[in-house]
């Protein structure tokens, strides 16, 4: 029955094509005796990989020691906000902290762990958190004044 109907179909759709010019193929079919004629059609969508790092912020070090005394630590922290629709991999990557022709030795971490990670498949809103350190060397090692470092956060798809 598909076959004739089909065959049917395919002589309507020539028949049609002939007459208007198209090159589709019409559904068709007889509405007597409650018949009706139906088509379907998929509808599809592709939803592209996308990540935002939202939230983070300038942050100062600070030391619970005398302010540049020799093995002073300097330590603060920033949180950010991660969201990604799919796995995506982060790395953290910074300088050490510099005033003019001066630098003093930073570390940095995400999350209180290392300088990277790996978020699982699927969907991904969380905080994290960057943190830096750096300690003095002796007195005479580093002189007093404003130092900066610059940090970047990258979100890549795994």
């Amino acid at each position: 029955m598909k076959q004739r109907i089909f065959a049917s179909l395919i002589g309507v759709g020539f028949v049609v094509s002939m007459f208007f010019g198209a090159s589709a193929f019409a559904v068709g079919g007889s509405l007597n005796n409650g018949g009706s004629v139906s088509d379907s059609a998929t509808v599809n969508m592709v939803v592209g990989k996308f990540a935002a790092i939202n939230g983070l912020a300038d942050f100062a070090l600070s030391t619970q020691s005398a302010d540049g005394s020799a093995g002073a630590v300097y330590a603060g922290s920033d949180e950010f906000r991660l969201i990604s629709n799919s796995a995506v991999h982060v790395i953290l990557e910074g300088s050490d902290l510099v005033s003019g022709n001066n630098s003093v030795p930073t570390v940095y971490s995400l999350d209180d762990g290392g300088t990277s990670f790996d978020t699982s498949a699927g969907v991904h809103n969380q905080e994290h958190t960057v943190s830096a350190s750096a300690t003095l060397g002796e007195i005479s090692a580093q002189e007093a004044g404003a130092y900066s470092a610059e940090i970047t956060i990258t979100v890549s798809a795994l």
